[in-house]
């Protein structure tokens, strides 16, 4: 079990989770519309594992206070955790949207010995984000329609969030990675099944387009490596102990 902690210092309160350990501090970030305890399983290997696992509530989740989502609001968040927790230079691993808040807190600490971002590709926004669905231009444009109106519909917290996570330009993001950053994409077939059957094609066209781009960065800045294991969007919950096996083995010395 974890011991609940209440951050206050930051500019939300920030409930956040200490599993105990005296080895590598980890923090985790859950991901959108999930709480701290998405981690537990996944938390509980790092323990055994020797390192020291803290998991927290993303503002607007959970037990952590209301605010409007932004970036740079998240990142103050994940600060006065890891400041009040007295967290040394964590490893930082996010799922989804907090792979994504991961990834930008790789911009700004290059003492961080590893951020993780896991499987928080975002949605399509642009016709040219697809590859190898051929003569299917009308499918790619329904599903970035079909997309973006199921964010019209959400309530406007919601709306809010996922229209911050639409204008995020991530691959820019990787780009000005300052320290080690790993992006770790769930490949099972069977994504799309949330879609309907007209529109899967063109989301398969979309993970593949995302995949290649991962490839091309990784190979163009030395910081960002990738890998991928057989999973739905949950690597986490579906494979802890393959995900807990490629951080380590990206940790610098094996962890």
């Amino acid at each position: 079990m974890d011991e609940t902690r209440q951050v206050r210092t930051g500019p939300v309160p920030v409930v956040a989770g200490d599993y105990g350990g005296s080895g590598r501090d980890v923090l985790l970030l859950p991901g959108g519309g999930r709480t701290r305890r998405d981690w537990d399983t996944f938390a509980g290997l790092l323990h055994e594992s020797g390192y020291r696992p803290v998991a927290l509530d993303l503002r607007g989740h959970g037990e952590s206070g209301a605010a409007p989502w932004s970036w740079p609001g998240a990142l103050a968040d994940v600060s006065a955790v890891v400041d009040e927790l007295h967290l040394d230079r964590p490893v930082v691993i996010g799922h989804s949207l907090g792979g994504m808040v991961a990834a930008l807190w790789a911009t700004q600490h290059d003492d961080c010995p590893l951020a993780v971002n896991v499987d928080g590709h975002g949605n399509p926004t642009r016709a040219d984000q697809f590859l190898g669905a051929d003569g299917a231009a009308v499918a790619r444009q329904s599903l970035i329609t079909f997309l973006g109106n199921a964010v019209e519909e959400l309530p406007d917290a919601l709306a809010q969030l996922m229209s911050e996570v639409h204008a995020l330009d991530l691959f820019a993001v990787y780009r000005a990675a300052r320290c080690p950053l790993l992006v770790v994409s769930g490949v099972a077939e069977g994504s799309a099944l949330f879609l309907p059957e007209h529109l899967q094609a063109a989301w398969e066209a979309y993970r593949v387009w995302v995949w290649r781009e991962l490839d091309t960065v990784a190979r163009e800045v030395p910081l960002v490596s990738v890998a991928s294991l057989p999973t739905g969007h949950d690597v986490h919950r579906e494979d802890p102990q393959g995900l807990l096996r490629l951080v380590v083995s990206h940790l610098p010395e094996g962890g």
